[in-house]
């Protein structure tokens, strides 16, 4: 028997010695179509990222009804889609009361502002020759004429940041219906991924998207406060200064502490040109209500409300609104925190702390 075994491995030696590459076309031949997939479904991506982003706020507008209809439904003892429609006529009651009373002179208001913030851009270029601080910057600039051109950019630029707040608020209806459909059947859509994947990894994945799930919940809780203090500071306190528009400019504050480290600067700038172009006092007081605000909103309100709240690496949240400001523009840079929240509660799933050893059993419970 030995010898008949000795004799057939020598045989295949022998045949693998003669065709030294048996197997070299069917691997170039996967290896090949691998690439294609991978380098195809990249493209598909990288064509399709607005749509992605967009399908993103979707689960976002879904997350927030969901987590709406799960505490009505524990607190009335109702049939879940009972509660879903519930939810659903109170919204969109809020929204169209909200309009109807308050639409059309929000709407004017923002008119105003788009001539008000160019004409206080250029009052405030004409208030510098009259001070002798004013005189010195403009003694040491290149010429006047980089002053206005570099001030008539600015003021266009935040004229445009004001009509993409309006355009913004039109491209939230698209995410609506998404939303909807999203937040009315989650199981559906949970067991056709469970039936799709397969089941070694399947509870894996499951675990990952509802720690995503957790750690967005709380990033959304954190925003929805820190724009509501924010608002109602910003507005009273400009309001108090004789600011024109206080309300508007409050408005805008709050939609725009939805995205970190930029958006608070972009909404300061519209109400410190207004102020500056007033009086020098009431523009460095109008500066100061912005930072006030910002600093009892981050030490006191979100804190005092949840000691949950997610607190976001600023370093990661900057990198990556940099990263995809050239890939998806605006829409990237207002999505990018809650990528990131979701992308950290994968990895906490992942790879748990070691001081947190019963981190991964919390996250992966029933959301």
């Amino acid at each position: 028997m030995s010898k008949r075994r000795l004799s057939r491995v020598a045989l295949r030696v022998a045949s693998v010695e003669r065709d030294p590459r048996p197997d070299f076309k069917p691997r170039v031949i996967f290896v090949v179509t691998l690439i294609a997939a991978i380098l195809i479904a990249m493209a598909a991506v990288w064509e399709a990222r607005v749509i992605l982003l967009v399908l993103f706020a979707g689960c976002l507008g879904a997350l927030v009804l969901a987590t709406l209809t799960s505490q009505l439904q524990s607190w009335l003892r109702i049939p879940r889609i009972v509660a879903f429609a519930a939810v659903l006529a109170a919204l969109g009651l809020a929204v169209t009361l909200g309009v109807w009373l308050r639409g059309p002179a929000l709407a004017q208001q923002l008119a105003q502002l788009q001539v008000d913030v160019p004409n206080a851009a250029r009052r405030l270029y004409s208030s510098l020759g009259k001070s002798s601080w004013g005189q010195w910057m403009i003694s040491n600039a290149p010429d006047d004429i980089q002053w206005s051109s570099w001030l008539s950019y600015a003021a266009s630029g935040i004229r445009g940041a004001v009509s993409m707040v309006v355009t913004t608020l039109a491209c939230l209806l698209l995410v609506v219906m998404a939303s909807i459909y999203l937040a009315a059947e989650p199981e559906f859509y949970r067991r056709g991924m469970q039936r799709i994947l397969p089941s070694p990894i399947g509870p894996k994945v499951e675990a990952c998207l509802r720690g995503a799930i957790r750690t967005l919940r709380f990033w959304l809780l954190s925003r929805l406060i820190s724009m509501t203090a924010i608002g109602l500071i910003v507005s009273v306190g400009l309001w108090l200064l004789g600011i024109p528009l206080a309300g508007t400019l409050g408005f805008i504050a709050a939609l725009l502490t939805f995205i970190p480290n930029i958006g608070p600067l972009a909404s300061a700038l519209p109400a410190a040109l207004i102020a500056f172009g007033i009086s020098p006092m009431k523009g460095f007081l109008t500066v100061g209500v912005f930072c006030l605000a910002h600093f009892i909103e981050g030490n006191l309100v979100t804190p005092l409300a949840d000691r949950r709240i997610v607190k976001l690496p600023p370093f990661l949240t900057l990198s990556l609104q940099l990263l995809l400001a050239p890939v998806a523009g605006v829409l990237g840079v207002a999505l990018a925190a809650p990528l990131l929240a979701a992308t950290l509660g994968v990895v906490r799933v992942l790879i748990p702390a070691k001081n947190e050893p019963s981190s991964r059993m919390k996250i992966g419970q029933t959301i």
